[in-house]
Formats: C-alpha cells, structure tokens, sequence
C-alpha cells in the first residue's frame, strides 16, 4: 500500500466518524449496491463463458 493510498483511508474514515448514524447508514447502502453490482458482472462473465449456474 502506498502512501497515498494509506492517506486516502484516513482521509475517509475521518469522514465516517462525522457523519451522522443515518449518513453512515445511507453510504453503506450505496456501496453495498455498487458491490453486489460487479458481483454480478462476475457471475454473468462465468455463466456466459463457462456455462456455470448460479
């Protein structure tokens, strides 16, 4: 990990410990969305190229 992206980390945790119970809440939604999004990118690439079933 490079300085910076330890910089980044810090940078957005110290966000978090500001926000608001709902803000943290609302965040942890959006990203969990985004997550389960590119997961099923993945499993629709494996599906498609291999012919698994999910």
């Amino acid at each position: 990990m490079t300085r910076a992206e330890l910089n980044q980390m810090c940078r957005e945790y110290q966000q978090v410990l500001v926000m608001s119970e709902t803000e943290v809440f609302t965040k942890y939604e959006e990203s969990k969305a985004e997550c389960i999004a590119s997961f099923e990118v993945e499993i629709d690439f494996w599906e498609n190229q291999l012919g698994y079933k999910y």
